[in-house]
C-alpha cells in the first residue's frame, strides 16, 4: 500500500500579516522589494523577494520577464490572502464564502471551480474571488520546474498523467471589487500542498516564478 506524502503547512503562516485585496487588484502592503538593473540603463527589474529564487520555467526569448515590484507585491499579497482564508462550508446559489482561518487556509482542489464571496473589513463591503481548484499542468512545465529549481522529487511534484492528478491548487491574484466577472485575467498563483512550494504567473502559465513555501 502506497502513502501519499502529508501536506507541508505554511512554516510561518501564523506570523504573516493578514492581506485584505482591494478593487480590481491585489492590495498593497509594506514589503521591501529591491530593483534589479539590467538591459538598458536606467530600466529596472523587480527583484523577488529575500530568500526567493529567480529562476524561471520557459524563459522567454531575451531572458527573464521584466516584472514589476506591483506585480510582485500582488501575488505575494494573495499568496498570504490565501494562506489566511478557508472555505465556509455553507454556500448560497452555488456561491462559496471565504472565513478568515488565521493561518489555515489554503483551500483545497476539490472546493475550487467557482466564485467566492469575502467580507473586506476595510471597504466595508463584500468582494468577489475565483479560485480554479486543481491546475493540472498538463505540458509538465511547473512539475520539471519544481524538480529541477527547487530539488523536489517527482514522488512530490508531478503533472496529470499515468493516472495521476496533479497536486497544484490555482488562485486568482485579482478580485473584483462588486460583481463576478467572466474576464478573471492571467494572473495566478499555484501552490503544492505536497511540498508547500508557492509560485506565480501572470501570463497563464507561460512563465513560473517561485515565491517560497507557504
Amino acid at each position: 500500500m502506497s502513502t501519499s506524502p502529508a501536506p507541508v503547512s505554511a512554516p510561518d503562516a501564523a506570523h504573516r500579516k493578514k492581506s485584505r485585496l482591494r478593487g480590481r487588484r491585489a492590495l498593497t502592503v509594506a514589503g521591501v522589494l529591491l530593483a534589479l538593473v539590467g538591459g538598458a540603463a536606467g530600466t529596472a527589474i523587480a527583484q523577488p523577494p529575500p530568500g526567493a529564487c529567480r529562476q524561471w520555467c520557459n524563459n522567454p526569448p531575451g531572458g527573464t520577464p521584466t516584472i514589476t515590484n506591483q506585480e510582485w507585491d500582488d501575488a505575494e499579497q494573495a499568496a498570504d490572502f490565501w494562506a489566511n482564508h478557508q472555505v465556509d462550508p455553507h454556500f448560497t446559489w452555488g456561491v462559496g464564502r471565504l472565513n478568515d482561518a488565521n493561518g489555515h487556509g489554503w483551500p483545497g482542489q476539490a472546493q475550487g471551480g467557482r466564485w467566492f464571496d469575502f467580507w473586506d473589513s476595510a471597504a466595508h463591503a463584500w468582494r468577489n474571488i475565483y479560485y480554479g481548484g486543481t491546475f493540472n499542468d498538463r505540458g509538465g512545465d511547473l512539475a520539471a520546474f519544481e524538480q529541477q529549481a527547487r530539488h523536489e522529487p517527482s514522488s512530490r511534484a508531478f503533472s496529470t498523467g499515468n493516472g495521476r492528478t496533479a497536486p497544484y491548487v490555482e488562485y486568482d491574484i485579482d478580485e473584483h471589487t462588486s460583481t463576478r466577472s467572466q474576464d478573471r485575467g492571467l494572473r495566478r498563483i499555484i501552490r503544492n500542498p505536497l511540498t508547500g512550494n508557492v509560485f506565480a504567473t501572470w501570463d497563464h502559465y507561460q512563465t513560473f516564478a517561485w515565491l517560497g513555501k507557504y
